[in-house]
Protein backbone atom coordinates (compact mmCIF):
# COMPACT_ATOMS: atom_id res chain seq x y z
CA UNK A 1 0.00 0.00 0.00
CA UNK A 2 2.98 2.27 0.99
CA UNK A 3 4.32 1.59 -2.30
CA UNK A 4 1.08 2.57 -4.23
CA UNK A 5 1.11 5.87 -2.46
CA UNK A 6 4.88 6.58 -3.22
CA UNK A 7 4.29 5.96 -6.93
CA UNK A 8 1.01 8.13 -6.83
CA UNK A 9 2.88 11.13 -5.16
CA UNK A 10 5.80 10.62 -8.14
CA UNK A 11 3.36 11.13 -10.11
CA UNK A 12 1.54 13.91 -9.00
CA UNK A 13 4.79 15.37 -8.46
CA UNK A 14 5.68 14.93 -12.19
CA UNK A 15 2.26 16.17 -13.60
CA UNK A 16 2.92 19.54 -11.75
CA UNK A 17 6.47 19.72 -12.50
CA UNK A 18 5.45 19.83 -16.70
CA UNK A 19 2.68 22.16 -15.74
CA UNK A 20 5.24 24.65 -14.25
CA UNK A 21 7.49 24.50 -16.78
CA UNK A 22 4.65 25.25 -19.44
CA UNK A 23 4.07 28.35 -17.72
CA UNK A 24 7.63 29.43 -17.78
CA UNK A 25 7.87 28.52 -21.66
CA UNK A 26 4.47 30.29 -22.32
CA UNK A 27 6.33 33.81 -21.07
CA UNK A 28 8.33 33.70 -24.33
CA UNK A 29 6.61 33.72 -27.77
CA UNK A 30 9.86 32.46 -29.19
CA UNK A 31 12.08 29.80 -28.34
CA UNK A 32 15.45 29.92 -27.52
CA UNK A 33 16.77 29.19 -30.81
CA UNK A 34 14.24 31.40 -32.34
CA UNK A 35 15.14 34.56 -30.47
CA UNK A 36 18.86 34.00 -31.37
CA UNK A 37 18.03 33.77 -34.98
CA UNK A 38 16.42 36.68 -34.67
CA UNK A 39 19.03 38.73 -32.69
CA UNK A 40 21.67 37.39 -35.46
CA UNK A 41 19.48 38.65 -38.16
CA UNK A 42 18.81 41.97 -36.19
CA UNK A 43 22.78 42.46 -35.90
CA UNK A 44 23.54 41.30 -39.73
CA UNK A 45 20.45 43.92 -40.88
CA UNK A 46 22.25 46.84 -38.97
CA UNK A 47 25.53 46.19 -40.01
CA UNK A 48 24.28 46.44 -43.59
CA UNK A 49 21.85 49.23 -43.51
CA UNK A 50 24.53 51.68 -42.46
CA UNK A 51 24.58 53.53 -46.35
CA UNK A 52 28.09 54.30 -46.33
CA UNK A 53 29.44 52.20 -44.43
CA UNK A 54 31.11 52.24 -40.55
CA UNK A 55 34.56 53.41 -38.70
CA UNK A 56 35.75 51.34 -37.00
CA UNK A 57 38.00 52.28 -34.12
CA UNK A 58 40.61 49.11 -34.73
CA UNK A 59 42.90 48.26 -31.72
CA UNK A 60 44.99 45.02 -30.97
CA UNK A 61 47.21 45.49 -28.32
CA UNK A 62 46.94 49.10 -27.17
CA UNK A 63 50.46 49.53 -26.64
CA UNK A 64 50.19 50.49 -30.81
CA UNK A 65 47.53 52.67 -30.52
CA UNK A 66 44.41 52.94 -32.78
CA UNK A 67 43.50 52.87 -36.52
CA UNK A 68 40.68 54.28 -38.54
CA UNK A 69 39.31 50.77 -40.75
CA UNK A 70 36.05 51.40 -42.80
CA UNK A 71 33.89 48.65 -43.48
CA UNK A 72 30.64 48.48 -45.69
CA UNK A 73 28.75 45.44 -45.08
CA UNK A 74 27.13 44.73 -48.86
CA UNK A 75 24.94 40.80 -48.30
CA UNK A 76 27.53 38.18 -47.17
CA UNK A 77 30.23 40.79 -48.13
CA UNK A 78 32.39 43.45 -46.67
CA UNK A 79 34.49 46.58 -48.50
CA UNK A 80 37.44 47.16 -46.62
CA UNK A 81 39.54 50.56 -46.49
CA UNK A 82 42.24 51.52 -43.77
CA UNK A 83 43.98 54.22 -42.05
CA UNK A 84 47.54 51.91 -42.59
CA UNK A 85 47.36 50.07 -45.63
CA UNK A 86 49.90 47.19 -45.07
CA UNK A 87 53.74 47.54 -43.96
CA UNK A 88 55.30 50.99 -44.52
CA UNK A 89 52.21 52.95 -45.93
CA UNK A 90 50.40 54.71 -43.20
CA UNK A 91 47.37 56.22 -45.10
CA UNK A 92 45.41 54.01 -47.16
CA UNK A 93 45.53 56.14 -50.03
CA UNK A 94 47.67 55.97 -53.05
CA UNK A 95 49.70 58.83 -54.54
CA UNK A 96 47.36 60.33 -55.92
CA UNK A 97 45.42 60.57 -53.14
CA UNK A 98 43.29 57.23 -54.74
CA UNK A 99 41.59 54.91 -52.14
CA UNK A 100 43.37 51.84 -51.61
CA UNK A 101 41.17 48.58 -51.24
CA UNK A 102 40.70 45.32 -51.72
CA UNK A 103 40.18 44.00 -55.00
CA UNK A 104 37.64 41.84 -54.36
CA UNK A 105 34.51 42.11 -51.29
CA UNK A 106 35.98 39.76 -48.38
CA UNK A 107 33.12 37.89 -46.55
CA UNK A 108 31.40 38.34 -43.23
CA UNK A 109 29.71 36.02 -41.05
CA UNK A 110 27.58 36.90 -38.67
CA UNK A 111 26.55 33.20 -36.10
CA UNK A 112 25.29 32.64 -32.71
CA UNK A 113 27.82 31.24 -30.17
CA UNK A 114 27.22 31.78 -26.70
CA UNK A 115 26.44 35.56 -27.72
CA UNK A 116 26.20 37.04 -31.78
CA UNK A 117 30.01 36.96 -33.22
CA UNK A 118 30.59 38.94 -36.05
CA UNK A 119 33.31 36.98 -38.03
CA UNK A 120 35.69 38.84 -40.94
CA UNK A 121 35.95 34.67 -41.89
CA UNK A 122 37.99 34.95 -45.53
CA UNK A 123 41.51 36.65 -45.33
CA UNK A 124 41.54 40.57 -46.47
CA UNK A 125 45.30 41.96 -46.50
CA UNK A 126 43.75 45.35 -45.06
CA UNK A 127 41.86 44.40 -42.72
CA UNK A 128 43.85 41.10 -41.13
CA UNK A 129 47.23 42.63 -41.53
CA UNK A 130 46.36 43.77 -37.81
CA UNK A 131 45.85 40.03 -36.76
CA UNK A 132 48.36 38.69 -38.62
CA UNK A 133 50.79 36.73 -35.94
CA UNK A 134 54.03 37.66 -38.57
CA UNK A 135 53.16 41.50 -38.88
CA UNK A 136 56.53 42.99 -39.73
CA UNK A 137 55.31 46.79 -38.70
CA UNK A 138 54.53 45.30 -34.76
CA UNK A 139 55.51 43.33 -31.70
CA UNK A 140 57.45 39.80 -32.41
CA UNK A 141 56.82 37.62 -34.28
CA UNK A 142 53.96 35.53 -33.47
CA UNK A 143 52.04 38.40 -31.71
CA UNK A 144 52.13 41.11 -34.09
CA UNK A 145 49.50 44.00 -33.86
CA UNK A 146 47.43 41.58 -31.41
CA UNK A 147 44.34 42.45 -33.42
CA UNK A 148 41.23 40.10 -34.10
CA UNK A 149 39.06 39.01 -36.67
CA UNK A 150 36.08 37.31 -34.48
CA UNK A 151 33.99 39.41 -32.17
CA UNK A 152 31.39 39.32 -29.79
CA UNK A 153 28.87 41.59 -30.33
CA UNK A 154 28.26 43.54 -26.84
CA UNK A 155 25.94 46.36 -28.46
CA UNK A 156 24.22 46.85 -31.52
CA UNK A 157 22.10 49.81 -32.51
CA UNK A 158 21.88 52.13 -35.87
CA UNK A 159 24.69 54.38 -34.26
CA UNK A 160 26.65 52.69 -32.24
CA UNK A 161 28.55 48.76 -32.41
CA UNK A 162 30.53 47.85 -29.44
CA UNK A 163 32.68 44.35 -30.40
CA UNK A 164 35.42 42.48 -28.08
CA UNK A 165 37.88 40.74 -29.78
CA UNK A 166 37.16 36.94 -28.98
CA UNK A 167 41.14 36.04 -28.63
CA UNK A 168 42.63 39.26 -27.28
CA UNK A 169 39.37 40.68 -25.58
CA UNK A 170 40.16 44.33 -26.91
CA UNK A 171 37.61 46.74 -27.39
CA UNK A 172 36.12 47.90 -30.90
CA UNK A 173 33.98 50.88 -31.58
CA UNK A 174 31.71 50.86 -34.36
CA UNK A 175 30.15 54.34 -35.58
CA UNK A 176 28.60 55.09 -39.01
CA UNK A 177 30.12 57.01 -41.55
CA UNK A 178 28.09 60.19 -42.71
CA UNK A 179 26.18 59.45 -45.47
CA UNK A 180 27.92 62.44 -47.64
CA UNK A 181 31.63 61.41 -46.27
CA UNK A 182 33.68 60.32 -49.43
CA UNK A 183 36.11 57.63 -47.80
CA UNK A 184 39.39 58.88 -49.27
CA UNK A 185 38.20 62.36 -48.04
CA UNK A 186 37.65 61.19 -44.59
CA UNK A 187 41.28 59.38 -44.66
CA UNK A 188 43.39 62.42 -45.93
CA UNK A 189 41.92 64.66 -42.91
CA UNK A 190 42.96 62.02 -41.04
CA UNK A 191 46.51 61.96 -42.37
CA UNK A 192 46.18 65.67 -42.40
CA UNK A 193 45.68 65.96 -38.74
CA UNK A 194 48.52 63.60 -37.99
CA UNK A 195 51.05 65.47 -39.74
CA UNK A 196 49.79 68.55 -37.75
CA UNK A 197 49.46 67.40 -34.39
CA UNK A 198 52.42 64.97 -34.55
CA UNK A 199 55.47 67.19 -32.73
CA UNK A 200 57.44 65.19 -30.99
CA UNK A 201 56.85 66.95 -27.35
CA UNK A 202 54.10 68.97 -25.48
CA UNK A 203 53.60 70.94 -22.12
CA UNK A 204 50.13 69.94 -21.04
CA UNK A 205 48.55 73.06 -18.92
CA UNK A 206 46.18 73.94 -16.25
CA UNK A 207 45.85 77.91 -17.27
CA UNK A 208 49.59 78.68 -16.69
CA UNK A 209 50.07 75.52 -14.60
CA UNK A 210 52.32 72.80 -15.78
CA UNK A 211 50.30 69.45 -15.23
CA UNK A 212 52.44 67.24 -17.22
CA UNK A 213 54.96 66.84 -19.92
CA UNK A 214 54.18 64.56 -23.30
CA UNK A 215 56.00 62.77 -25.75
CA UNK A 216 54.87 60.83 -28.75
CA UNK A 217 55.64 57.41 -27.97
CA UNK A 218 57.86 56.61 -31.79
CA UNK A 219 55.26 55.22 -34.60
CA UNK A 220 52.65 54.09 -32.03
CA UNK A 221 49.49 56.26 -31.34
CA UNK A 222 50.53 57.27 -28.08
CA UNK A 223 51.22 59.82 -26.00
CA UNK A 224 53.58 59.44 -22.84
CA UNK A 225 52.73 61.65 -20.31
CA UNK A 226 55.04 62.40 -17.65
CA UNK A 227 54.14 63.76 -14.15
CA UNK A 228 54.73 63.39 -10.36
CA UNK A 229 52.60 60.48 -8.48
CA UNK A 230 51.61 60.55 -5.32
CA UNK A 231 54.86 60.33 -3.83
CA UNK A 232 56.25 63.10 -6.05
CA UNK A 233 58.18 60.56 -8.01
CA UNK A 234 58.13 61.44 -11.37
CA UNK A 235 56.60 58.52 -13.64
CA UNK A 236 55.69 58.21 -17.49
CA UNK A 237 52.30 56.68 -18.62
CA UNK A 238 51.30 55.73 -21.78
CA UNK A 239 47.84 56.58 -23.05
CA UNK A 240 46.95 55.03 -26.79
CA UNK A 241 45.44 56.77 -29.06
CA UNK A 242 43.16 57.18 -32.51
CA UNK A 243 43.62 59.98 -34.72
CA UNK A 244 40.29 61.23 -36.26
CA UNK A 245 39.24 64.53 -38.51
CA UNK A 246 39.00 66.76 -35.37
CA UNK A 247 42.34 65.20 -33.78
CA UNK A 248 42.85 62.75 -31.31
CA UNK A 249 40.65 60.72 -29.19
CA UNK A 250 42.02 58.31 -26.71
CA UNK A 251 41.43 54.84 -26.07
CA UNK A 252 39.98 55.38 -22.50
CA UNK A 253 39.37 58.26 -20.35
CA UNK A 254 42.78 60.65 -18.76
CA UNK A 255 42.66 61.83 -15.62
CA UNK A 256 46.06 64.19 -14.89
CA UNK A 257 46.16 66.68 -12.07
CA UNK A 258 42.35 66.19 -11.18
CA UNK A 259 41.91 67.09 -14.44
CA UNK A 260 40.00 64.48 -16.59
CA UNK A 261 39.73 64.74 -21.17
CA UNK A 262 38.90 61.59 -23.60
CA UNK A 263 40.69 63.85 -26.35
CA UNK A 264 42.78 66.71 -28.06
CA UNK A 265 41.07 68.81 -31.19
CA UNK A 266 43.11 71.26 -33.29
CA UNK A 267 41.54 74.69 -33.21
CA UNK A 268 39.70 75.57 -36.34
CA UNK A 269 39.46 79.07 -35.57
CA UNK A 270 43.16 79.35 -35.80
CA UNK A 271 44.45 76.87 -37.98
CA UNK A 272 48.21 77.78 -37.07
CA UNK A 273 47.37 77.63 -33.22
CA UNK A 274 49.95 74.70 -32.42
CA UNK A 275 47.91 74.56 -28.60
CA UNK A 276 45.21 72.03 -29.06
CA UNK A 277 42.10 71.23 -26.54
CA UNK A 278 39.57 68.79 -25.29
CA UNK A 279 36.29 69.56 -26.48
CA UNK A 280 34.15 71.73 -24.96
CA UNK A 281 36.95 72.28 -22.76
CA UNK A 282 39.09 75.44 -22.72
CA UNK A 283 40.66 75.27 -19.06
CA UNK A 284 43.26 72.87 -20.39
CA UNK A 285 45.68 72.37 -23.49
CA UNK A 286 48.29 70.32 -24.68
CA UNK A 287 50.89 72.91 -26.07
CA UNK A 288 53.82 72.16 -28.74
CA UNK A 289 57.46 72.29 -27.45
CA UNK A 290 59.97 72.95 -30.27
CA UNK A 291 63.13 71.02 -28.03
CA UNK A 292 66.86 71.65 -28.74
CA UNK A 293 67.56 68.91 -31.25
CA UNK A 294 69.52 67.09 -27.74
CA UNK A 295 66.12 66.66 -26.24
CA UNK A 296 64.42 65.57 -29.40
CA UNK A 297 67.21 62.47 -29.38
CA UNK A 298 66.89 61.62 -25.77
CA UNK A 299 63.22 61.44 -25.27
CA UNK A 300 62.63 60.18 -29.00
CA UNK A 301 62.64 56.27 -30.68
CA UNK A 302 65.56 56.76 -33.60
CA UNK A 303 65.77 53.37 -35.26
CA UNK A 304 68.31 51.76 -37.30
CA UNK A 305 68.10 51.37 -41.03
CA UNK A 306 71.14 49.41 -42.93
CA UNK A 307 70.30 51.30 -46.09
CA UNK A 308 71.51 54.55 -44.32
CA UNK A 309 74.70 54.04 -42.27
CA UNK A 310 77.82 54.93 -43.34
CA UNK A 311 80.77 52.94 -44.43
CA UNK A 312 82.45 52.74 -41.01
CA UNK A 313 79.22 51.52 -39.20
CA UNK A 314 78.27 49.68 -41.97
CA UNK A 315 81.46 47.68 -41.58
CA UNK A 316 80.57 47.18 -37.76
CA UNK A 317 77.25 46.30 -38.06
CA UNK A 318 78.09 43.57 -41.46
CA UNK A 319 80.90 41.91 -38.71
CA UNK A 320 78.30 42.03 -35.64
CA UNK A 321 75.68 40.39 -38.22
CA UNK A 322 78.21 37.68 -38.96
CA UNK A 323 78.61 37.01 -35.61
CA UNK A 324 75.21 36.38 -34.26
CA UNK A 325 74.37 33.61 -36.71
CA UNK A 326 76.25 31.12 -33.94
CA UNK A 327 74.52 33.29 -30.87
CA UNK A 328 71.28 31.39 -30.64
CA UNK A 329 72.17 27.95 -29.01
CA UNK A 330 74.44 27.55 -31.87
CA UNK A 331 72.00 28.80 -34.08
CA UNK A 332 71.40 32.42 -35.96
CA UNK A 333 69.88 35.08 -33.99
CA UNK A 334 67.64 37.43 -35.84
CA UNK A 335 67.61 41.03 -35.41
CA UNK A 336 64.40 42.30 -35.07
CA UNK A 337 65.15 45.93 -34.46
CA UNK A 338 67.88 48.16 -33.40
CA UNK A 339 67.27 51.92 -31.64
CA UNK A 340 68.88 54.48 -29.94
CA UNK A 341 66.50 56.73 -27.38
CA UNK A 342 64.40 56.33 -24.67
CA UNK A 343 62.28 52.79 -23.66
CA UNK A 344 60.92 51.66 -20.39
CA UNK A 345 61.85 54.95 -19.02
CA UNK A 346 65.53 54.49 -19.70
CA UNK A 347 67.45 56.17 -22.67
CA UNK A 348 70.39 54.40 -24.49
CA UNK A 349 70.61 51.16 -27.04
CA UNK A 350 68.31 49.12 -27.72
CA UNK A 351 67.73 45.59 -29.80
CA UNK A 352 65.18 42.57 -29.73
CA UNK A 353 67.21 39.83 -31.23
CA UNK A 354 65.00 36.78 -30.95
CA UNK A 355 64.47 35.82 -27.23
CA UNK A 356 66.87 38.75 -26.28
CA UNK A 357 66.41 41.97 -25.36
CA UNK A 358 69.85 43.69 -25.22
CA UNK A 359 69.84 47.24 -23.35
CA UNK A 360 73.35 49.51 -23.13
CA UNK A 361 73.21 52.63 -21.12
CA UNK A 362 74.14 55.77 -23.23
CA UNK A 363 75.13 58.80 -21.41
CA UNK A 364 74.61 62.43 -23.37
CA UNK A 365 77.56 64.56 -21.86
CA UNK A 366 78.64 68.53 -22.59
CA UNK A 367 75.77 69.71 -24.86
CA UNK A 368 76.68 72.72 -26.36
CA UNK A 369 74.55 76.04 -25.79
CA UNK A 370 72.20 75.21 -29.27
CA UNK A 371 72.11 71.85 -27.68
CA UNK A 372 72.98 70.57 -31.20
CA UNK A 373 76.33 68.72 -30.57
CA UNK A 374 77.16 66.26 -27.69
CA UNK A 375 79.75 63.67 -26.06
CA UNK A 376 78.12 60.00 -26.61
CA UNK A 377 79.36 57.75 -23.70
CA UNK A 378 78.60 53.85 -23.69
CA UNK A 379 78.26 52.25 -20.33
CA UNK A 380 79.80 47.98 -20.07
CA UNK A 381 78.15 47.58 -16.78
CA UNK A 382 74.90 48.01 -15.17
CA UNK A 383 72.55 48.94 -15.87
CA UNK A 384 73.36 47.62 -19.13
CA UNK A 385 72.01 44.65 -19.06
CA UNK A 386 73.59 40.64 -19.03
CA UNK A 387 72.51 40.06 -22.29
CA UNK A 388 74.04 43.22 -23.85
CA UNK A 389 76.93 42.37 -21.68
CA UNK A 390 77.44 39.22 -23.14
CA UNK A 391 77.09 39.98 -27.04
CA UNK A 392 79.62 43.23 -26.43
CA UNK A 393 82.10 40.48 -24.90
CA UNK A 394 81.43 37.73 -27.68
CA UNK A 395 79.37 38.26 -30.62
CA UNK A 396 81.07 42.10 -31.77
CA UNK A 397 78.68 44.56 -30.14
CA UNK A 398 81.15 46.40 -28.72
CA UNK A 399 82.45 47.74 -32.43
CA UNK A 400 78.64 48.92 -33.50
CA UNK A 401 78.45 50.88 -30.28
CA UNK A 402 81.85 52.73 -30.63
CA UNK A 403 80.56 53.67 -34.49
CA UNK A 404 78.66 56.46 -32.47
CA UNK A 405 79.94 56.46 -28.34
CA UNK A 406 82.62 56.17 -26.58
CA UNK A 407 83.87 54.93 -23.10
CA UNK A 408 84.76 58.44 -22.40
CA UNK A 409 83.52 62.01 -23.22
CA UNK A 410 85.85 62.04 -26.13
CA UNK A 411 83.43 60.56 -29.14
CA UNK A 412 81.52 64.33 -29.89
CA UNK A 413 78.87 64.03 -32.67
CA UNK A 414 76.71 66.92 -34.45
CA UNK A 415 73.23 66.54 -34.55
CA UNK A 416 71.04 67.17 -37.70
CA UNK A 417 66.98 66.55 -38.30
CA UNK A 418 64.44 67.88 -40.73
CA UNK A 419 62.12 69.82 -38.22
CA UNK A 420 63.02 70.15 -34.57
CA UNK A 421 59.06 70.04 -33.79
CA UNK A 422 58.35 67.01 -36.22
CA UNK A 423 61.63 65.62 -36.93
CA UNK A 424 61.25 62.60 -39.26
CA UNK A 425 65.45 61.26 -38.53
CA UNK A 426 67.97 61.92 -36.50
CA UNK A 427 71.64 62.25 -38.29
CA UNK A 428 74.72 61.57 -35.66
CA UNK A 429 77.62 62.65 -37.51
CA UNK A 430 81.07 62.35 -35.84
CA UNK A 431 82.63 65.69 -35.09
CA UNK A 432 86.47 64.85 -35.65
CA UNK A 433 85.50 62.62 -38.38
CA UNK A 434 82.81 63.68 -40.41
CA UNK A 435 82.67 60.82 -42.94
CA UNK A 436 81.49 58.62 -39.92
CA UNK A 437 77.66 59.51 -40.32
CA UNK A 438 75.30 57.33 -39.38
CA UNK A 439 71.09 58.38 -39.62
CA UNK A 440 68.49 57.03 -37.80
CA UNK A 441 64.71 57.13 -38.55
CA UNK A 442 61.63 58.02 -36.59
CA UNK A 443 60.09 55.39 -38.30
CA UNK A 444 60.56 51.81 -36.79
CA UNK A 445 62.56 49.84 -39.07
CA UNK A 446 61.95 45.50 -38.89
CA UNK A 447 64.98 43.37 -39.34
CA UNK A 448 67.10 46.65 -40.68
CA UNK A 449 69.95 44.31 -41.65
CA UNK A 450 68.67 41.55 -43.26
CA UNK A 451 68.39 38.26 -42.49
CA UNK A 452 65.88 35.54 -42.68
CA UNK A 453 62.38 36.54 -41.36
CA UNK A 454 60.88 33.26 -41.25
CA UNK A 455 62.16 32.56 -37.62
Amino acid sequence: MRKISYLFALLVSFIAFNACTSDVDNYFPESAPERASKTVAEVKKTLQEASNGWRMEYYGDVTYGGYNVLCKFQGDSVLIASEKAGKNHEAGLDASGNLITESSLAHFTVNQSMGVVVSFDTYNKLFHYFADPKNDDYGEAGTGFGGDFEFRVLKCTSDTIVLQGLKHGDRILMLPMKADKDWATYLQEVEDVKKFMASSSYTLLSGTDTLAEATQYGDYHSLIFQYPDSTGSMKAYAYPYIVTPEGYKFYKEVEIGGKKFTNFSKDYNDPSDERFYPQGDASICLETVVPPVVDAFKKGQWFFDGSKVGPYAEGAWNDFMEAIKTAANGKEAILYQAMIGTYNNKFGFHAWLSSDYLYVELTVRDPNEAGDEIALQYNRNSPTNKAAQVFMKSYKLTPVLKTFSALNNKLRLKLETDNPRKPTYMKLIQVAHPENVLELTATQVMYPFGGSQQQ
